[in-house]
């Protein structure tokens, strides 16, 4: 397909036909000049951010004295969009005066500016390093470059949105590759529906305009591809063959996010278990209303605790147990608050009639708070479980073809969550904080095959509620029942590995 011409920057600048093109999949994205958000998920090396660098400069062509900000993953890939805005002013016959102002080598003080007279008044580009500062420094249009591989993608997007939100005339373009499930560039390109009649663009489940172009809808558009070795020209097919890492190669270029690393708990089975009404959620002091849930529980009560501090909240989980159903009656979440305090508000909780059991993890900070109340309320119904410990490999993961004979105790934990939730047998409120806690945990399976569960940390904790609700379910198990959902039946013990619950 042959090249197009930009026929903005053509009208607005003289400049010949023969001087500034793109292809069609480029052209679209460049002449958008209304979207207040366009996302680009590109491949690789198919003149993302040539057609990013031309962007901001008919920006501040078409606008005089416009500021357009750059938020970069990294300095090599800043000086880089740095050197394509020169291209492009090159190629136009524009001025342009390249100014670095960072006061050190240091990527997180990047400061790269383009400046470019036009009528008297001076606009610029200015490149910074991506983080929440920055991103809540800028007044004007935003570029958010390789979104995926910023770190804390969420707090920036937390801190642009309100800024761009506050005037229709500044316009916002993210731009990436993929990189995994848990960021924010992900979650906003979910779930895209073509658009009909404008090829290659699609509308995502959160409400975004994205441009989608792999490789191979690329190629049909005139990209070419080479052998590595024989440097010949070849298709995209015969490029992925010889990929050594085929799952990298589909990320990288064909636009199809890596499941190397995957969520547990999916959209649809927390979605599944939420039920208006079914328990409360509080934060701080226990309301009247989860006292009184708790008092009128016809069935057993467990509870799980996982806790925290400073830097992650104390979450308190009770399951009310009904035959085969765990109902979530009770999110408890404390932040901040001594010990002390949070071992009497426990307190409250553990003297119901109904309380059976609680499992703590009493890993580092957990081990005062569950021994002291392991004293004050008996070791049969105060149980400490080591999160660093392992277990024998349950017949759910062994299901699986794993041939190991222990496991993580977490993994444990972990799956037997999961498939709680598989099998349609917990409900429990409906929260954002806690949707999002417990989309927060993924199986991570190195190249060697070992698997461990690993969670994000961010402003809001370290999957907290979702290792409550996994105490609260091995409280529930070892408590009574069938047992199938046990991580350690009670009174056996791996053989020579001490007490992992106490």
């Amino acid at each position: 397909m042959p090249l197009v011409v930009a026929a903005a920057l053509m009208v607005a600048n003289n400049v010949p036909p023969s001087l500034i093109k793109f292809r069609k999949y480029q052209e679209l994205v460049f002449l958008d000049r209304t979207t207040g958000v366009l996302i680009l998920h590109w491949s690789r090396q198919i003149g993302k951010s040539f057609t990013l660098a031309a962007w901001a400069v008919d920006r501040l062509l078409t606008r005089p004295g416009r500021l357009v900000t750059v938020l970069s993953n990294s300095k090599m890939n800043g000086a880089e969009f740095v050197q394509k805005c020169r291209e492009i002013t090159d190629k136009l016959g524009q001025a342009c005066e390249i100014v670095d102002e960072s006061p050190d080598v240091e990527f997180n003080n990047m400061r790269i500016e383009v400046r470019i007279k036009v009528k008297g008044r001076e606009g610029r580009i200015i490149v910074l390093a991506a983080n929440p500062r920055t991103a809540r420094g800028f007044s004007g249009d935003l570029i958010l470059d390789e979104f995926a591989f910023h770190e804390n993608s969420a707090a920036i997007w937390e801190a642009a949105e309100p800024i761009l939100s506050s005037n229709p005339d500044f316009l916002c373009r993210i731009a990436s590759t993929g990189n995994g499930k848990h960021n924010m560039f992900y979650r906003m390109v979910s779930g895209a529906e073509p658009i009909p009649g404008k090829e290659t663009f699609f509308r995502t489940e959160a409400g975004y305009v994205l441009s989608r172009v792999p490789r191979t809808v690329a190629h049909s558009m005139g990209v070419k591809v080479y052998d590595p070795v024989t440097r010949k020209a070849i298709t995209p097919d015969e490029a992925r063959a010889k990929s050594l890492d085929k799952r990298a190669y589909d990320q990288n270029y064909e636009c199809v996010f890596s499941d190397e690393n995957m969520v547990l708990l999916t959209h649809a089975l927390i979605s599944a278990a939420e039920q208006e009404g079914v328990g409360v959620v509080c934060e701080q002091e226990l309301n009247p209303k989860a006292l009184q849930f708790l008092r009128a529980a016809i069935g057993p009560l467990y509870a799980g605790v996982d806790i925290g501090r400073n830097k992650d909240w104390t979450v308190l989980t009770v399951i009310e147990q009904l035959g085969h159903q765990k109902l979530v009656r009770l999110v408890y979440r404390i932040e901040g608050m001594r010990l002390p305090d949070q071992q009497k508000r426990l307190g409250e909780v553990f003297r119901m009639s109904k309380f059976q059991r609680a499992c703590f993890d009493m890993t580092g900070l957990g081990l005062g708070l569950f021994e002291y109340c392991q004293e004050e309320f008996g070791a049969g119904r105060i149980q400490g479980i080591n999160f660093s410990s392992t277990v024998p490999t349950s017949h759910r993961i062994k299901l699986e073809g794993r041939k190991q004979e222990t496991v993580r105790v977490t993994e444990a934990l972990a799956t037997e969550l999961l498939q709680v939730y598989e099998d349609r047998a917990i409900k429990h409120p409906i929260d954002n904080t806690l949707r999002d806690d417990l989309r927060k945990p993924e199986k991570i399976t190195s190249p060697g095959g070992r698997v461990s569960i690993a969670a994000t940390r961010d402003e809001a904790g370290h999957a907290d509620h979702f290792w409550s609700f996994a105490l609260a379910i091995e409280a529930a198990s070892t408590g009574g029942g069938s047992g199938e959902h046990q991580v350690v039946r009670s009174g056996v013990l791996p053989k020579g590995r001490g007490s992992l619950w106490l």
